[in-house]
């Protein structure tokens, strides 16, 4: 892409690994989890600059954004382009900064954000939060945050899909002679008809 670019950018997607139990991974939950992350600062709003000060054009590449060098080669004249680096390619220079970012239009914050967990994810599942990622540099959209749900083994049931597997011990009489027997369940006690033999 020739010409200059913009200064404001996308911020980065970010990923989080949450590790549940399999009673919330059942039934689902909210949760509160805290993020460190990128934020719009306050004090400049996100534009990066000091006050009312504004973006002054680049002394070194006049606005282009780009520097342009002409080499001579046996095949003739090579003209050649590179990123300005004094303005990193965006043809404006911030002779301001603000004073709590740096101009960067950004400032890293320690964030608490309440997420739902839905009923039935397992492990691998990614919530996407559209928008509640970091914040991009100098007013840019606000990226995207994933949460990758983690669930711990229980000390009872296995998981198979969306089935779960559990193993009971019975004694030999009640196994030849049937019984009926209480099983612990996520959703309560439930009664067991174990059939004779």
């Amino acid at each position: 892409q020739r010409g200059p670019r913009t200064r404001a950018r996308r911020g980065q997607d970010a990923l989080i690994r949450l590790q549940i139990d399999l009673q919330t991974a059942v039934f689902g939950a909210t949760r509160d989890i805290t993020v460190d992350t990128a934020i719009a600062c306050g004090a400049c709003t996100g534009s990066g600059m000091d006050g009312d000060s504004e973006p002054v054009v680049c002394a070194m590449c006049k606005g282009r954004g780009e520097l342009q060098q002409m080499q001579r080669s046996f095949l003739g004249n090579v003209m050649t382009s590179r990123q300005c680096p004094n303005c990193d390619g965006v043809g404006t220079t911030i002779p301001h900064p603000c004073h709590e970012c740096a101009g960067a239009g950004r400032v890293r914050s320690r964030v608490t954000k309440t997420i739902q967990i839905p009923a039935g994810v397992d492990t691998g599942t990614r919530i996407k939060l559209t928008g509640e990622g970091e914040a991009g540099p100098n007013g840019g959209p606000i990226a995207d945050l994933y949460i990758e749900i983690v669930q711990i083994e229980h000390p009872v049931f296995e998981r198979h899909g969306d089935e779960l597997h559990c193993a009971v011990e019975v004694p030999m009489t009640s196994a030849a002679l049937g019984a009926t027997i209480s099983l612990n369940t996520l959703d309560g006690e439930e009664k067991l008809d174990v059939r004779p033999g």
